[in-house]
């Protein structure tokens, strides 16, 4: 994928109201800091979105908490329902809770042992399903049944919420070159880029960063919609549904300049640099750093770059609910 080969025309997406999302959530979510990483490249001045810091360890709280807000009464006399492997069910239960709503999480029996007790912990129910693909029946069934999906990537309202990242990199460092975000469903990617591109045009390059055993976004744009995928095979859990969502991939098409595919020891080694450099970091949380650190930046984009005139990357750390035992075994390496 590469902008020429795209339409480029993000403004037929003027309904994906992205600052008022961020107007309706400023007074929950935290304005996280974008704060200097060490590189290891004199050619590259680094910077970390930290929404491994946000409320709930994640950038997923800014999409939960927009998405109950814009509930009518009947809706939220049912309750609202997601599935997910973790950090969208516990941002969906505790927005659920502080609003007095009732919330059920359908989670893969596979997930952090963590991030279930997290959901629970917030006043959801949780539903343990054999497989991810089954847990995507289940809620499905609790849909039908008249809970409202609240979806942890294809919707307006998520992408919304999750695009105020994006308004704030754009707000908190304009002369940004580089983005780079991680791509599961493509919410993050979806929102993100689309903020960035309507404050800074075609300036900035953007790129996803996406397991290589789970390329659903990189799949889904070569096709145009979404691809389900037959296997997975990333042990990176939150960047593995069964496929992208329809409407950020129209948006990606439109928005991103390019998806970098990463084994899972890139996106491992890059989780333990961070957690060395101090935060706490879940191993989806560093797939856009490990496009930096395993050295796969397009050649292109460092051309005639030193540490006088260096390229001015910021990436999306999205999340910091790792799994504590693995955690602590990075610490004790």
């Amino acid at each position: 994928m590469t902008a020429s080969e795209n339409n480029r025309d993000w403004s037929r997406f003027a309904h994906v109201d992205i600052a008022g999302a961020a107007d309706i959530i400023a007074d929950t979510v935290l304005h996280t800091p974008l704060a200097p990483l060490a590189s290891g490249d004199a050619r590259i001045e680094l910077r970390g979105k930290l929404e491994n810091r946000q409320v709930t360890g994640a950038f997923k709280a800014r999409a939960a908490c927009h998405n109950i807000r814009q509930l009518s009464e009947a809706q939220r006399s049912i309750g609202v329902v997601a599935c997910s492997s973790g950090n969208h069910g516990k941002a969906l239960a505790w927005a659920a809770q502080a609003a007095g709503i009732r919330a059920t999480i359908v989670m893969p029996a596979d997930a952090y042992p963590n991030k279930i007790q997290a959901c629970r912990d917030h006043g959801a129910s949780v539903v343990l399903s054999a497989t991810r693909a089954q847990a995507e029946a289940d809620c499905a069934e609790l849909v039908t049944a008249g809970w409202t999906l609240v979806h942890p990537y294809d919707a307006e309202g998520t992408i919304a919420g999750a695009g105020t990242v994006g308004l704030e990199i754009a707000a908190d460092w304009p002369e940004v070159e580089v983005v780079i975000v991680p791509i599961g469903g493509g919410g993050l990617a979806a929102g993100t880029s689309l903020a960035l591109r309507r404050a800074l045009g075609d300036a900035p390059t953007i790129l996803g960063a996406e397991p290589a055993g789970a390329p659903t976004m990189t799949r889904g744009l070569a096709a145009g919609a979404p691809v389900t995928l037959d296997e997975i095979t990333t042990q990176v859990q939150g960047l593995c549904p069964l496929d992208a969502g329809a409407l950020n991939i129209d948006v990606c098409l439109a928005t991103l300049d390019g998806v970098v595919l990463l084994d899972d020891g890139a996106i491992f080694a890059a989780q333990a640099r961070l957690v060395a450099g101090g935060e706490v970091v879940e191993p989806a949380g560093a797939a856009a750093a490990a496009v930096v650190y395993s050295e796969l930046l397009p050649a292109g984009l460092l051309a005639d770059r030193d540490a006088s005139a260096p390229l001015r990357v910021a990436v999306v750390v999205s999340g910091g609910n790792p799994d504590p035992a693995q955690l602590e075994a990075l610490r004790q390496a």
